[in-house]
């Protein structure tokens, strides 16, 4: 058997080492988390059906001339994909006024659906939360008062009036893209990625509400699609009725989260079988 080496470890992903430099080895664990990883809990076989979700999203987006990472399958939890420079960014596209998004824009109402899709970006960074990046070409450096371009840095869980953090210093941008020809092709790589899904969606009447995905710099410095994308990635509603939501809103909300797991379990199963039919 072949011995790996950890690179890092997630919440609910490793990534381990390859015998190939320009490779890594991403196992999905079976943990589920909420709240920054406040709740956790396993749902048993969450990390196949994760990983078989993501095998047939980046199945789509490969045949849809979208460039991620992923390369083949290894084992129901495993797969190879294509070492990335990962930019820590998260890259949301929203279709439906849903969740945080309502927070920070109070005068919309839930189930708007917007006719463009709202994009937003969000820091990964665990000591403030993941705050909202927002991009003001005409930011100044703190040090030299010289405008330049930045990301302006909002508390994600407050009404943007009242939620500016401050000015992304430059010395965090660390791989944050820090010009804006970068960041639209963040974006133009989001908007493809949340139409490809959302059209493969709707062929089985499902809405897809949002998505979260993340990108990264391949050895060549193209930007890739990274992570995974899998139930964990979005909000779905069959037939757009929230009611019968398959993601893992439920897990979210629950009080008692023993009631729920069934349920959970059942919709990652019937992603994965879904997804199949991408």
């Amino acid at each position: 058997m072949e011995e790996r080496k950890k690179r890092t470890e997630g919440k609910t992903k490793i990534i381990w080492e390859s015998s190939f430099a320009d490779a890594v080895i991403i196992e999905s664990k079976d943990d589920i988390t909420a709240g920054d990883g406040a709740k956790r809990d396993i749902i048993e076989n969450k990390g196949a059906l994760s990983t078989t979700t993501t095998y047939n999203c980046f199945g789509l987006l490969t045949k849809k001339g979208v460039p991620n990472h992923f390369l083949h399958m290894r084992d129901e939890k495993t797969f190879t994909a294509v070492k990335l420079q990962m930019i820590p960014v998260e890259l949301v596209a929203r279709r439906i006024a849903f969740g945080s998004y309502l927070k920070r824009h109070p005068g919309v109402k839930e189930g708007f659906r917007f006719q463009r899709l709202r994009r937003e970006m969000f820091l990964k960074d665990d000591k403030r939360h993941d705050p909202l990046m927002i991009w003001d070409e005409d930011g100044l450096d703190p040090g030299s008062h010289t405008p330049f371009g930045a990301f302006f840095l909002y508390d994600a869980k407050k009404p943007l009036k009242e939620g500016f953090i401050g000015l992304l210093p430059r010395s965090d941008f660390l791989l944050v893209p820090d010009n804006y020809t970068e960041v639209k092709k963040l974006l133009k790589i989001l908007s493809k990625t949340f139409c490809v899904l959302e059209e493969a969606w709707r062929e089985q009447n499902v809405t897809l509400v949002d998505l979260k995905i993340e990108c990264g710099y391949a050895p060549d410095g193209t930007i890739m699609v990274g992570d995974v994308i899998d139930n964990d990635s979005w909000r779905i509603w069959p037939g757009g009725d929230k009611s019968q939501m398959k993601d893992k809103q439920i897990y979210r909300d629950a009080p008692d989260v023993a009631k729920v797991m069934t349920d959970l379990k059942n919709n990652y199963q019937w992603v994965a079988e879904a997804t199949s039919h991408f």
